[in-house]
C-alpha cells in the first residue's frame, strides 16, 4: 500500500516537473518578453530588426507576435526562420504561425520565376515558326500553393538526434500555351491537353548537438544546433511524347530528367540560451558530391533581452 502511494505521488510530481521543464526550454532557448530585440545582417550586409511586441488573439487564441524593420514589401523576399509574425509557444512545440504567409511567398516566387522563364520559351518557339506566318504563341499558366498552417519549429522539451517533421508544402502548376493567328484560312492544331506539374516540399528538424557561435553581437555558448532538411520532388503529369523526345538533344533530355530528381537544402539554426537565434545558414544542393551554392548566413549583430525585473522597473 505505501509502495503504491509513492509511486502515485512521484508520478504526480514527474507530470508537474515535465510540464516545467518544457516551458523552461522554451523559455530558456527562445526568450521573447515584450520589448526585447534582435538585429541580424547577412552575408551582404542588409539588416534585420525583431522586436517582440503584444500578444493578440486570434479566433479565440492568443499568438505571440514579432514585429519588423524594415517591414517586408516583397513576398519573394519572406523567409519563416526570419519573418514569422504571429508564433506559439506551447507545453510541446514553439511554432510559427505561417500557411498563408508561406502562401503567398511560394506563389510569388514560382510566379517570378515562371515569367522569366516564359519569354524564353515564347522567344525560341517563335523561332521554330515559318516567319511568313501570322502566327503568335502565348502561355497562361495558374500556381496553386497549399502550405499546413504551422511550421513546427522546436519541440519543448527536444531530444538530440531525434527527427521531427516541420514543413509541407504541395504546389501545382499547370501551363497552357495558346496559338493564335489572324488569319481565317490557317488552321491551328493547339496541344490537346495542358502541362500539369506538382511539386512537394517536406523539412525535417533535428537537433544535432550543441556549439560555442561567435558573432559580432559576442559569443555564446552551449548553442543548440538545429538542422531543417528540405527536400523538394518534381512530378510531370505529362509525359514527353515519343516523337518529341526524339527530335530533343541529349543535353535537353537529361535536363528533363533531372528535373524529377529530389532537390536537397539545408538550413541551419543555432540557439542560445537566454538569447535566441544568434546564427542562421542557408545552402542548397547539398547533394552528396554536387558542390554547394553560395552559402546565405544571418548573425546576430545587437540585441536586448528584457526581464521581468525590467518590466517591472518600467512600470515604476
Amino acid at each position: 500500500m505505501k509502495y503504491s502511494r509513492s509511486i502515485f505521488t512521484l508520478l504526480f510530481i514527474f507530470s508537474f516537473s515535465v510540464t516545467l521543464l518544457g516551458n523552461e526550454w522554451a523559455n530558456y532557448y527562445f526568450p521573447d518578453k515584450f520589448g526585447s530585440f534582435w538585429v541580424y545582417e547577412d552575408q551582404n550586409g542588409n539588416e534585420l530588426t525583431r522586436y517582440a511586441v503584444e500578444e493578440e488573439e486570434i479566433d479565440g487564441e492568443t499568438y505571440r507576435a514579432f514585429n519588423y524593420e524594415p517591414q517586408l514589401e516583397d513576398w519573394t523576399k519572406f523567409d519563416y526562420f526570419l519573418h514569422p509574425y504571429f508564433y506559439r509557444v506551447s507545453e510541446e512545440w514553439i511554432t510559427f504561425s505561417i500557411g498563408e504567409e508561406c502562401e503567398n511567398a511560394y506563389e510569388a516566387n514560382f510566379k517570378k520565376s515562371m515569367e522569366g522563364e516564359k519569354q524564353k520559351f515564347l522567344k525560341e518557339f517563335q523561332k521554330q515558326l515559318p516567319p511568313e506566318l501570322p502566327i503568335s504563341v502565348d502561355m497562361n499558366f495558374t500556381i496553386d500553393v497549399e502550405a499546413q498552417d504551422n511550421f513546427y519549429f522546436l519541440p519543448t522539451p527536444a531530444n538530440f538526434n531525434e527527427e521531427w517533421t516541420a514543413m509541407e508544402i504541395n504546389i501545382d502548376i499547370t501551363t497552357e500555351i495558346e496559338l493564335k493567328s489572324d488569319n481565317p484560312a490557317i488552321q491551328i492544331q493547339a496541344p490537346d491537353q495542358d502541362h500539369k506539374m506538382s511539386i512537394t516540399l517536406v523539412e525535417t528538424g533535428i537537433i544535432t548537438g550543441k556549439e560555442t557561435v561567435e558573432t559580432e553581437a559576442g559569443m555564446f555558448e552551449d548553442c543548440l544546433k538545429i538542422e531543417f532538411h528540405l527536400e523538394t520532388t518534381t512530378t510531370n503529369e505529362n509525359e514527353v511524347p515519343e516523337e518529341i523526345r526524339q527530335q530533343l538533344s541529349d543535353q535537353e533530355l537529361e535536363a528533363i530528367e533531372s528535373a524529377e530528381e529530389p532537390k536537397k537544402s539545408l538550413t541551419t539554426v543555432w540557439l542560445a540560451p537566454h538569447v535566441g537565434i544568434v546564427k542562421i545558414t542557408k545552402e542548397k544542393n547539398t547533394e552528396v558530391e554536387e558542390q554547394t551554392d553560395e552559402v546565405i548566413t544571418f548573425e546576430l549583430t545587437e540585441y536586448e533581452i528584457k526581464s521581468d525585473e525590467s518590466e517591472v522597473n518600467d512600470d515604476n
